[in-house]
């Protein structure tokens, strides 16, 4: 499985995680992500690129104490793959394994829902054959 190689070094003027690719004009920014209506969220979701869609996944997982993204999406994959047999459902299993395993936890409640359906965005988009 391969998966992106992103660099996690910090720009100094923006202090956030900067894909190692060329980012087009972003619809949002990732505060905006997290503090947008849930309703609404899903719809911007829909309509990002890739490309940005991975850059704020990246920055919130930054934040929340990730070290690698690509380990990070590897863990999430193969735990999907693994509870799925179990029965659970995809979008349980990536949020229950955002909080159990990024390092510092979040005072905003429904940041691991906003993570996970940016997750199962990406997977659904770039990686659902490997599934």
């Amino acid at each position: 499985m391969k998966m992106e190689n992103f660099n996690l070094s910090t720009n100094s003027n923006t202090k956030r995680a900067k894909p190692g690719i060329n980012m087009p004009t972003r619809i949002l920014k990732t505060h905006d992500v997290i503090k947008i209506k849930e309703a609404e969220l899903v719809d911007r979701l829909k309509s990002m690129s890739l490309e940005e869609l991975e850059f704020h996944t990246l920055n919130i997982m930054k934040d929340m104490g990730a070290k690698s993204y690509p380990e990070m999406m590897t863990l999430i994959m193969t735990t999907i793959k693994e509870d799925q047999q179990e029965g659970y459902s995809q979008f349980e299993t990536v949020q229950k394994t955002l909080q159990d395993t990024l390092p510092n936890k979040a005072f905003m409640s429904d940041i691991y829902a906003r993570l996970a359906a940016m997750v199962m965005t990406i997977i659904s988009r770039k990686y659902a054959d490997l599934l």
